[in-house]
């Protein structure tokens, strides 16, 4: 064999060569070729694209239906060669009480979530997210969340979330791709509103600030009292707030000392929250004079305000438990946040009790 047709055979099989590693490149670090609907084809892969923004091949994990429309699924963002951190994203529909938002330790911290002022109901992090379906769908939309198949009951509602299992995520991307999810779902159920569903406005937190001992979280004469304080362990320290006082708001207020101690305050006036579903719970009852409700497990309270219904509760974390509060620590703060943030809603005063 001459030597030319020697070159021409290796430049030939170097052509294939790099082509090949070309193709492996692209493969693994871009989307070609690759899946066009995620999550039982309720995601976009430009919307999946814009929550795991990085680089890399997005694939799904894992995903599972059922005969009821609902959603589980988790999808990836992986690279090589590129240095690139992987991310991982889990969609769910899930059933939930009302005000599980301001209630369960898996949404951490209300005062630091970004709330929607119009159109769906909903709130987003870095981190996880959520959006209400319609009411509409409560006997069509299914769950397999939290560990069960069925449909809500009477006093629940169901949503859909989302989890950063492995990176952040920009928020405003997170919020447009769970309203377009819940659409999607809902007008598979036959649901929907057949309306376009509409990016939503987010009230974003704001940054940590001293707080004021006679306005603690910005609300004229609300006080912590004496009763809620441990000196050198627990005492006022620096606050977060988030929403609107007029919606849904939340204030968390970490207090000084080592401990890491730290409270948090939330009053939401939305249709979703203080409706029947919630008040019909049977850890809600009335108070005297029949002005509300009030649940002392949850340390909320419900009240009849001008023309609407307003929910207000307190929660704190474990380390804040562990230095062993005084005694009625928890109905001196309840009824101090309430006396000042109900003037916010023309409520009417309430003498709290247990």
């Amino acid at each position: 064999m001459s030597s030319r047709k020697k070159s021409a055979g290796i430049t030939v099989a170097g052509v294939a060569v790099l082509a090949s590693c070309v193709g492996l490149f692209s493969w693994w670090n871009t989307n070609l070729l690759g899946e066009a609907e995620f999550c039982e084809d309720v995601v976009n892969s430009a919307d999946m694209d814009s929550v795991l923004r990085t680089q890399g091949r997005i694939s799904t994990v894992w995903s599972t239906g059922s005969e009821l429309p609902e959603v589980a699924c988790r999808v990836e963002r992986t690279s090589k060669f590129l240095g690139a951190e992987p991310m991982e994203f889990t969609l769910t529909t899930a059933v939930h009480k009302p005000d599980f938002q301001f209630q369960t330790h898996v949404w951490k911290d209300p005062s630091a979530m970004s709330y929607f002022s119009k159109g769906s109901a909903g709130a987003v992090s870095d981190e996880r997210g959520w959006v209400l379906l319609p009411d509409s769908c409560r006997d069509k939309v299914g769950t397999i969340y939290p560990a069960r198949r069925q449909l809500p009951d009477s006093d629940e509602v169901t949503v859909v979330e989302a989890v950063m299992n492995q990176g952040t995520t920009d928020r405003a991307s997170l919020a447009r791709t769970l309203v377009r999810a819940a659409q999607r779902i809902a007008d598979d159920a036959g649901c929907g509103t057949g309306d376009s569903p509409e990016d939503p406005d987010l009230q974003n937190p704001s940054g940590l600030s001293t707080t004021d001992r006679d306005s603690v979280c910005q609300l004229p004469g609300f006080k912590i009292p004496q009763a809620a304080l441990i000196k050198d362990k627990a005492m006022i320290g620096r606050e977060q707030t988030t929403g609107s006082i007029k919606g849904t708001w939340s204030c968390g207020l970490e207090l000084s000392g080592n401990s890491g101690a730290k409270f948090w305050f939330s009053a939401v006036s939305a249709q979703h929250v203080v409706d029947e579903k919630l008040l019909n719970d049977v850890g809600f009852k009335d108070l005297s004079g029949g002005e509300g409700k009030i649940d002392w497990t949850r340390k909320a309270v419900v009240l009849k305000c001008d023309s609407k219904n307003v929910y207000f509760s307190i929660r704190w974390n474990d380390e804040y438990y562990n230095l062993d509060p005084a005694e009625g620590a928890s109905l001196a703060m309840l009824q101090s946040f309430v006396d000042s943030a109900g003037k916010q809603h023309q409520c009417p005063s309430v003498r709290l009790t247990y």
